[in-house]
């Protein structure tokens, strides 16, 4: 706080102008720098931001390419889905299977005795019902005056219910208890047993009207069997679904094939990933009389475009042959820097030489795994972009305390001026008090003229 918050009153100088042009004078170069400093951390540290966000990206996309196997990726092509449905592994051979469903796997039913009840009103007595099938199992309580639809509703609400649904068929001979299990396969049809033996009725003594049993079918002739509709192990690495029975002389074919779509899918999406990264760079980094990016001249950036693009042009360590650069399939770099994907040439590597693909891309020193070795330096813990982001935190922090002090500062001197300038006021005013009154004496005196 000033001493005279409205100095020059009492002499008539304009004395608030000289002190705030003094202390322009003294605010403005430090001010400036200050500034300058500040919009630069922040310019630079956003950038890093989205640089290191850019190579997360690209490295997601290369986590798709740095395996064999994620071009290994096979497609089960069924000639009438209405049957047969079929996913394949990568490690699945290629091939054709000629397909026959003879029949369809089915769950059990069982039944109570016709005219056992006359309503559904009626009830059975009290215990606990163990209803198992499959390996599986669940206990429903009953009670003395539960009725055959309470019971139904507790079957059905079971908690621990693995596919048990009760029915109440009203016959001609009274309410019959229908009670079916989903869980299919030979030997696992629905067995209910009771602790207390009033319940046999809706129990040990129900009739078995369908028996669980298993899908059959035949591969190239040879007769396979599955506990369910999905046949995993009949063919290796591929799973089929036994959808309907096959009409009888109408086989279904199975073709199993390299997914050429698939892979050529991936490529296309590393060139993306890797021009998006490209188009950050050059726009961090442009440097021209009209604009320059955040991360101009910056070495950071220097070095990390450089080890990209050298890991993109150069020879795959390790692999001999026609097929060792991103070149030789048909990526290469276009005139702007970004890379481009010349499309007669990938696909007829991927027609005919896709073992060759998947050795550029995913070998131990493949671009996939070379390009994941310079983005995991460069992100992360302990990564480049991370200790640049912490000098540059520091300075910031250093910014912060020199603006404070420096505010501190000109916060005195502007204490001091106001003093200094204050005591010169009161005796400039004092002078001219003193004048006036001098000049009031001076005029009154006999034969004073005021010329």
């Amino acid at each position: 706080m000033g001493l005279i918050t409205s100095a020059g009153v009492g002499s008539g100088i304009n004395i608030e102008a000289i002190i705030d042009a003094i202390l322009n004078a003294e605010r403005a170069p430090k001010e400036s720098s200050l500034k300058r400093n500040e919009q630069r951390v922040e310019s630079t540290l956003s950038a890093l931001g989205q640089l290191s966000s850019s190579l997360d990206a690209l490295n997601t996309t290369l986590d798709s390419l740095n395996n064999l196997s994620d071009f290994r990726i096979r497609t089960a092509i069924s000639s009438d889905e209405e049957f047969i449905t079929a996913t394949a592994t990568p490690e699945a051979s290629t091939g054709s299977f000629s397909i026959i469903v003879d029949s369809l796997a089915q769950g059990s039913r069982l039944e109570s005795t016709a005219g056992l009840f006359s309503d559904i009103t009626d009830t059975v007595g009290s215990g606990v019902l163990t209803f198992t099938a499959g390996g599986n199992t669940f206990d429903v309580t009953i009670g003395a005056s539960d009725t055959l639809e309470t019971i139904r509703d507790n079957i059905n609400a079971a908690t621990d219910n693995f596919g048990v649904n009760v029915n109440i068929i009203n016959g001609v001979s009274g309410p019959i208890l229908s009670i079916n299990s989903t869980v299919t396969g030979d030997g696992n049809s629905l067995t209910i047993t009771n602790d207390n033996a009033s319940l046999d009725s809706i129990s040990t003594n129900l009739t078995s009207i369908q028996s669980a049993a298993n899908a059959s079918a035949q591969i190239n002739g040879i007769a396979v069997t599955s506990d369910s509709n999905v046949f995993t192990d009949a063919i290796q690495d591929l799973s089929f679904t036994a959808v309907r029975v096959t009409e009888v002389g109408a086989p279904i074919t199975l073709d199993i094939t390299v997914d050429t779509t698939a892979v050529k899918e991936l490529i296309v999406g590393f060139v993306k990933a890797v021009n998006d990264f490209q188009e950050l760079s050059q726009k961090l980094g442009q440097s021209s009389v009209d604009s320059s990016g955040a991360l101009s001249g910056d070495v950071t950036l220097r070095l990390l475009n450089q080890s990209i693009i050298s890991t993109l042009q150069n020879t795959v360590s390790g692999l001999s042959g026609n097929f060792t650069t991103l070149n030789s399939i048909g990526v290469t770099f276009d005139d702007s820097g970004n890379i481009q994907i010349d499309d007669d040439t990938l696909d007829a590597a991927i027609e005919n030489n896709f073992d060759d693909i998947a050795n550029i891309f995913a070998s131990t020193n493949g671009v996939s795994n070379s390009l994941q070795t310079i983005t995991d330096s460069y992100t992360g813990s302990g990564s480049l972009i991370e200790i640049r982001e912490k000098s540059l935190n520091d300075q910031k922090r250093r910014l912060e305390t020199d603006r404070l002090n420096f505010d501190y500062r000109m916060e005195q001197l502007e204490t001091q001026l106001r003093r200094k300038f204050g005591a010169m006021d009161s005796l400039v005013a004092g002078f001219n008090s003193t004048g006036a009154f001098l000049a009031t004496q001076l005029a009154n005196l006999p034969g004073f003229t005021n010329e």
